[in-house]
């Protein structure tokens, strides 16, 4: 499996070279196949308030704490905290069921390195699932990433042509000796429009394909269709003004969303999200939510 991620780094890197390239390095794999904003972020039904704070302690420690409201008579908290240390990027997570989450991120010649783990409430030390290891690395025009955890593996390579990026994806399991079937995707940037595919397997037979377009300043759409049962989704997102902003989005099932955002004031944001099946009006969420930093 090593030889196959150097492989397919390599042959990146050398398809890259034979074209004409341009500055600045590629996204890495997960960002090359996210889906656009305006179909992805915003339609949150949560109801919520977020305060993110920063202490003076260690040179500036970050801490956010979320209440979540999960139902009528529950809320539920998380707390985090981000500080850095010699260079070392150290985020920690904790919710309220007890489970602890830990991420330390560092740069070490030019390879971006990140350590994860957990630990869930009420377990020992000695029931911790084994940690994750990512590293991710660009030269040029080339970014490969790849992580293990316990006995799976990951990688991806993307590299960049002009207004062109192609990567790849492969997952394998050790302990079953299994390769996953690989994901290949591309992406073509025209400036203010976006048009990219997604194959997943190499039959050919589940393919994504997603279009964005910048209209104005002011009004984004956007569209998905896949093959894997035909399904699609529509959307746009509307700047009302300097502080605000609406979206909305449709899909082949019927689901309808709404997300509206506004800046209340400086470092204070309301969003508010709806959402209704149209085969069945009854089925509706709607939420609002409230990020404060102090």
């Amino acid at each position: 499996m090593r030889r196959s991620i150097l492989l397919l780094c390599a042959a990146a890197a050398c398809s890259a070279s034979q074209l004409r390239l341009r500055g600045g390095a590629p996204p890495v794999w997960k960002d090359l196949v996210k889906a656009p904003a305006v179909l992805d972020s915003g339609y949150s039904t949560d109801n919520k308030l977020e305060i993110t704070s920063k202490s003076g302690l260690n040179g500036g420690i970050g801490l956010k704490t979320t209440f979540l409201r999960n139902a009528a008579d529950k809320i539920s908290s998380t707390f985090k905290a981000t500080t850095s240390y010699q260079g070392v990027d150290i985020e920690a997570n904790l919710d309220g069921s007890g489970t602890i989450k830990g991420e330390a991120k560092a740069d070490v010649s030019g390879v971006k390195l990140t350590l994860g783990g957990s630990l869930k409430g009420g377990s020992s030390i000695k029931d911790m699932p084994a940690p994750s290891v990512a590293a991710e690395y660009s030269k040029g025009d080339l970014t490969c990433n790849a992580r293990v955890e316990g006995k799976n593996l990951e990688a991806g390579a993307v590299f960049q042509a002009g207004d062109v990026q192609v990567g790849g994806f492969a997952t394998y399991d050790s302990s079953a000796g299994t390769l996953g079937d690989p994901t290949i995707a591309a992406t073509y940037n025209g400036g203010n429009f976006k048009a990219s595919a997604v194959v997943n397997g190499l039959k050919g037979d589940d393919v994504q394909a997603t279009y964005t377009q910048s209209i104005n300043s002011d009004l984004d759409v956007a569209g998905t269709f896949s093959t894997n049962g035909n399904k699609f989704a529509l959307g746009a997102s509307y700047k009302v003004d300097a502080g605000s902003s609406v979206k909305g989005k449709i899909n082949s099932d019927g689901i309808l969303n709404l997300g509206y955002k506004r800046e209340v004031d400086k470092g204070s944001v309301l969003n508010a999200g709806f959402q209704v099946d149209t085969n069945n009006v009854d089925d509706r969420h709607f939420g609002i939510s409230l990020a404060m930093s102090t």
